[in-house]
């Protein structure tokens, strides 16, 4: 199972995942013209959201009218106002194709956001993938790719003066800090992983290089670390 960024940020967000078999879209959360630069849809089984916010769900209706099944909670569903959506719950196990998903809560400023778990029959591979959340609750063994929230650095998204103390709220009440992600990947059973993908780097607060190598410092020796860049 392959998984490729088209886009990270808090300016948009869209990756797909694929196993040679079944193709996914996660996120959709640019423009649909962007999106067709990088992929063929007719072969998009399916898109899967996290939550509602724009930078997720831009192309949402236009990834409808092309004929690609989206699936996101029934709150996402009922936030963008998109009966279309296929609604799916907290550990409600669907196959798309060659594809298992397990979405499961996660933790963000949204409606009913989720994460998901994809498992391959094809390949036996396992990712997660989960974006825009504080915090993970969950131990998932036998994962070989992990594409998680990495967005910011308490320290540098303190030296962020220019940035409304609002916002510095929020950021450090809905997203991932780099501390917060290596303690997480510590406690995990890592042996089968091969990948890790850090997602929706900031702009101001993070640093691509150091992410990387504080990340790596947390795996087995051996595991690849991608941070995905806009």
């Amino acid at each position: 199972m392959t998984f490729t960024s088209i886009a990270s940020s808090s300016h948009g967000n869209c990756y797909v995942l694929y196993d040679s078999q079944t193709k996914l879209l996660l996120e959709c959360g640019i423009s649909i013209k962007r999106i067709r630069r990088h992929v063929d849809l007719s072969n998009v089984r399916a898109c899967l959201l996290s939550h509602e916010h724009k930078d997720h769900s831009k192309a949402v209706r236009e990834i409808l009218k092309s004929g690609v099944p989206v699936y996101a909670s029934q709150g996402t569903a009922d936030a963008l106002d998109c009966s279309l959506i296929s609604p799916v719950a907290h550990l409600g196990q669907f196959q798309i194709g060659s594809l298992d998903v397990i979405p499961f809560n996660v933790f963000h400023d949204a409606a009913e956001p989720l994460g998901y778990l994809v498992h391959s029959r094809l390949d036996e591979d396992r990712l997660v993938f989960a974006t825009d959340t504080v915090n993970l609750n969950y131990r998932f063994p036998g994962v070989n790719l992990l594409a998680l929230e990495c967005n910011y650095s308490a320290q540098l998204l303190a030296q962020c003066k220019k940035l409304p103390d609002k916002l510095r709220k929020r950021i450090s009440n809905t997203h991932m800090e780099i501390n917060t992600l290596c303690n997480y990947l510590q406690a995990l059973d890592l042996s089968s992983c091969r990948s890790v993908y850090l997602l929706h780097l900031s702009r101001a607060a993070s640093s691509a290089g150091d992410f990387v190598r504080r990340v790596r410092f947390s795996l087995p020796p051996g595991v690849e670390v991608i941070a995905c860049e806009e």
